[in-house]
């Protein structure tokens, strides 16, 4: 395959000093992230999202942890962070480590993006191997913080908040997991599951005790709000993005890679579940948006069968669960057009100012009026 022009620049940019860490006081939601990334680059547009909202004062991104064994997931994430100014937001790593890289033998057609991101743009991070584990800032960061503050927005498999209810007192806290979580913890969103019942991979695929343990024994007094498959599943995110970022970009360069074949369109699962994570039901003024989502039960709870295999119950008396669904007159090509916008966020800019929101079919009138033409070697 022959690199497009702007991979080329991309490439090139790379070698350029990295940004400064950015030290703006603005303090937003704190949030920590738990993120699968490795094999599919969603992950890249919510790390994204993360870092650009946590830099204009909408997010307080207190650390990213790595659920996934590949060393490149923890490179990659700080290659990320380090593009929008925040190399010293705190990474973990579970172990043990490997040195894996991803191959699509599911359907052959994706690409690996983690270990190239990681080897051709500036990092803070020298070696995964040197980062704390995830109870350990887990622990560490959900006892520093203010009581009821932090939200979790986990985007993998459940393996380290598993660990996280597993962790007796130490000298870190002196609360076991389930009362550090109490205690610390406003909400865990999590994207996993189908809805109202299914099979779906970061529930099943991996590592389904570690998601029977969270589901079971978290904190009937800490909220979770599910974020299923079938929410970003028809929502393509990432159209026309590399006429957006910059060439230079690592969330650009991840995409080309990971989509291939000249796209960068990619379903949205990750980015949806860390913009509801950030902004929660009620939109936001400084990015311009009404209410994103709602909930789409009452009451009840999700209950995982031996396969992995998840399916709500409805059941009055547990009032603390929730799983998502758009907003009334929220499309999902809108929803699509807002992540692809922030995907593509010039990272000095540290404002949350977007573009007027606009669908993407719009989008792609636009484009055919100013009779712009896309050129593409596979």
């Amino acid at each position: 395959m022959h690199f497009r022009k702007s991979t080329v620049f991309a490439l090139l940019a790379c070698f350029l000093p990295s940004r400064a860490d950015n030290n703006s006081s603005r303090r937003g939601k704190p949030i920590l992230i738990d993120t699968d990334i490795f094999s599919d680059v969603d992950d890249v547009g919510s790390l994204a999202i993360a870092n650009l909202l946590h830099n204009c004062g909408l997010a307080d991104l207190r650390g990213v942890l790595v659920n996934t064994h590949s060393n490149y997931g923890a490179l990659a994430v700080s290659v990320i962070n380090t593009y929008f100014g925040n190399g010293g937001i705190p990474i973990a790593a579970i172990r043990p480590l490997t040195n894996e890289t991803f191959i699509d033998t599911w359907d052959f057609v994706l690409g690996e993006y983690a270990s190239k991101i990681a080897h051709n743009w500036p990092r803070s991070l020298n070696a995964s191997s040197v980062t704390p584990t995830p109870v350990k800032l887990y622990r560490s960061t959900l006892s520093a913080a203010g009581d009821k503050s932090m939200t979790i927005i986990s985007l993998g498999f459940l393996t380290n908040l598993a660990a996280l209810i597993n962790s007796p007192p130490d000298d870190i806290a002196p609360l076991d997991g389930p009362a550090l979580i109490s205690k610390k913890v406003k909400e865990l969103v999590v994207m996993g599951g189908q809805y109202p019942s299914g099979w779906e991979f970061n529930f099943a695929g991996s590592d389904p005790d570690s998601t029977s343990r969270v589901l079971d024994y978290w904190p009937r007094d800490v909220p979770i709000t599910y974020s299923g498959f079938e929410l970003g599943n028809n929502i393509f995110s990432g159209e026309y993005l590399e006429d957006f970022a910059l060439p230079d970009s690592p969330i650009l360069a991840a995409y080309q890679w990971y989509v291939g074949r000249c796209s960068t369109v990619r379903e949205s699962w990750d980015p949806v579940t860390t913009l509801y994570g950030i902004l929660g039901l009620e939109g936001s003024r400084e990015l311009g948006t009404e209410k994103l989502f709602e909930y789409a039960n009452e009451l009840g709870y999700n209950q995982l069968s031996t396969d992995g295999t998840n399916a709500w119950v409805n059941d009055s008396s547990i009032s603390n669960q929730h799983w998502l669904k758009l907003a009334d007159g929220v499309t999902n090509t809108s929803i699509a057009s807002l992540l692809t916008q922030l995907f593509a966020h010039d990272p000095s800019d540290k404002s949350c100012s977007i573009d007027e929101l606009r669908d993407l079919s719009t989008l792609d009138a636009l484009f055919h009026n100013k009779e712009y033409i896309r050129s593409c070697i596979p």
